[in-house]
């Protein structure tokens, strides 16, 4: 089984420094885990980050509240649209 992601699903924002001095802090992500149809939601603050799952007909699949583990979604093959409060991103799982 192999598992195609597009690029704007495997963003991540890591604390790294941007102009002036200033800092982006880290941000949570989504990752597309390469041994299954698993997407793995990952919270880097100390607060809890809700994440949503939508199908690609806007349908709400899953809403998780993730806290400081990642935590791991078994979805079927398709396409998905992943939201939270700082971004939402496309995946596919293949």
């Amino acid at each position: 089984m192999s598992v195609v992601v597009s690029p704007i699903a495997v963003c991540a924002v890591d604390s790294h420094p941007v102009n002036e001095g200033r800092t982006i802090e880290a941000q949570p992500s989504v990752r597309v885990n390469p041994e299954g149809d698993v997407i793995e939601l990952f919270n880097p603050t100390t607060e809890p980050v809700k994440f949503e799952i939508f199908s690609i007909t806007g349908q709400l699949i899953k809403s998780v509240v993730v806290k400081s583990a990642p935590q791991k979604v078994e979805l079927p093959k398709g396409f998905y649209i992943v939201k939270c409060d700082n971004w939402t991103k496309r995946i596919m799982l293949k």
